[in-house]
């Protein structure tokens, strides 16, 4: 029987949304039959590294969210000070998705990765269409505006 590969995805997930669905359904395919997927949900104050700002929702409750999505496994927050190799280490995963937005993240991960000696895939997941709402920050914008126009 082949082994069961486990995919680790990482992300924000503020604002969940169908971007962030199919980008999590879509790392898990990638890990083939029986795919086990972990998603790393940012912590608040990485995301304010990160961003400059903190995320909208707290960082329990995207978790809790991501966990509730029928491809997630498994849904951790990261570790408090930013550490890749000890995620890495602690999921032990096959491959690790990204999403096509987070050139930076791959970057980073790859390095990581090399410098401990893995030998672990890192999979940049493309964006699904042209749809309008198919990320956090668009979905922000649309709620500011259609409130802006209920004045």
């Amino acid at each position: 029987m082949a082994h069961r590969k486990t995919v680790l995805a990482t992300g924000v997930f503020d604002l969940l949304h169908i971007g962030h669905v199919r980008f999590l359904v879509e790392a898990k395919r990638r890990g083939g039959p029986r795919a086990r997927l972990v998603v790393v949900v940012a912590r608040d104050r990485t995301v304010l590294n990160r961003k400059g700002r903190r995320p909208i929702l707290p960082e329990h409750q995207r978790r809790e969210l991501v966990a509730s999505l029928r491809a997630v496994d498994s849904a951790i927050l990261g570790h408090q000070s930013f550490d890749m190799l000890g995620i890495l280490n602690e999921v032990r995963p096959d491959i690790i998705c990204v999403g096509y937005d987070q050139q930076e993240i791959k970057k980073a991960v790859r390095n990581i990765i090399k410098t401990a000696g893995l030998s672990i895939p890192v999979v940049q997941i493309p964006k699904f269409g042209p749809d309008s709402l198919n990320s956090s920050t668009k979905v922000k914008d649309r709620v500011a505006k259609e409130w802006a126009n209920d004045d």
